[in-house]
């Protein structure tokens, strides 16, 4: 009964507006054999959607015959949002085309809004699950794009459900036939975020270790959780899993790049969001620029290793500076709408 209501509060309260958003996408079809995405790493997906139609392989764009590693085309791209428009062109035997994209990240933020409500009811947190069923279409379901970050608040959401599942276990809060079928499903959404964007998984794979650290602090059962635990470390290694394989099964030149977005560009880069002393900048091509003066090559792994070095120099350097940072940071994104016209984003948080 209480499977079924769930399920009616769903079609209720999310459908409607997934149904408004996954046909309002259309807007991008006149798009389609006109202009590219301004987004460019949504074009290489396309076109290595249409190599995966046209030969069968996934992560790779077709080049006058050869194959060329998608990761030299869409440069510093994580590879999910390629792959499964790969395996979407194949399914319904056509080219993909940008309406599929917007139509992708539509799906991807619905099952997170619906995923996370359900574990959250089936915790009996009745209130809260119905409140994000009501309140979160509107953050999760009313605007929809192109690029990849329409995707990442459902990403987040999913990335979520594997620490909460597994101390629900521990803590009895689930029955064990539910909590290990929640587990499962949060080792999924974990291998699905990371695919589709390398930090949110980080996000979840580092909750998911803090809350194994407590529970064995606690004394909880000590083989089931470092289980999990190396399960989750798998999960987050999927994309590699995924290239390696493309790599072992296909004939192709050798991939400069790596495969996913990293975390230490992001990092250093993210230091310029605001003024700082080092006249750090919030643009990729800033970092193209430190690459080039370095001498190697933009987004290899000698590069992110440099952006790991020159991050761990700041904070030594400077830590108040790099802490103001943080802080202004924080509060430009609390006081900023996530909707518009919309309130604050403390006041959805809250």
């Amino acid at each position: 009964m209480r499977g079924l209501i769930f399920l009616a509060c769903a079609l209720l309260l999310v459908f409607s507006q997934f149904k408004h958003t996954y046909d309002a996408v259309e807007r991008y079809g006149y798009l389609t054999d006109i202009m590219p995405s301004d987004w460019r790493a949504t074009n290489v997906w396309l076109a290595a959607a249409d190599c995966a139609l046209e030969r069968g392989v996934w992560l790779a764009v077709c080049d006058q015959g050869k194959l060329v590693p998608m990761s030299e085309r869409a440069i510093a791209d994580d590879p999910g949002h390629a792959l499964i428009l790969g395996f979407w062109a194949i399914a319904k035997q056509s080219h993909a085309t940008l309406v599929d994209v917007a139509r992708l990240n539509t799906l991807v933020d619905t099952v997170g809004l619906v995923v996370l409500a359900g574990l959250l009811f089936a915790l009996r947190a009745y209130v809260t699950s119905i409140a994000l069923l009501w309140l979160g279409p509107a953050q999760y379901l009313s605007w929809m794009g192109t690029s990849p970050h329409w995707a990442y608040i459902g990403l987040v959401s999913l990335a979520a459900v594997l620490p909460l599942a597994l101390v629900a276990r521990e803590m009895s809060l689930l029955s064990r036939r539910a909590a290990n079928l929640w587990i499962a499903t949060g080792v999924v959404s974990l291998a699905l975020a990371t695919l589709m964007r390398e930090a949110i998984g980080l996000m979840g794979l580092m909750v998911t270790a803090a809350a194994i650290a407590v529970l064995l602090v606690r004394r909880h059962h000590l083989l089931p959780l470092l289980l999990v635990g190396a399960i989750a470390i798998l999960a987050f290694t999927t994309p590699r899993w995924v290239v390696m394989a493309r790599d072992a099964m296909f004939d192709m030149q050798p991939a400069q790049r790596l495969a996913t977005h990293g975390l230490s560009h992001t990092l250093y880069l993210g230091l310029g969001f605001v003024e700082n002393r080092w006249g750090i900048r919030y643009d990729d091509d800033h970092g193209e620029a430190i690459a080039d003066k370095a001498g190697v090559v933009f987004c290899s792994p000698e590069y992110f290793q440099l952006m790991s070095k020159l991050y761990l120099e700041r904070w030594l350097e400077d830590p108040a500076e790099v802490a103001r940072i943080y802080v202004e940071k924080a509060w430009i994104m609390l006081g900023r709408p996530t909707i518009f016209p919309g309130p604050p984003f403390w006041v959805v948080l809250t």
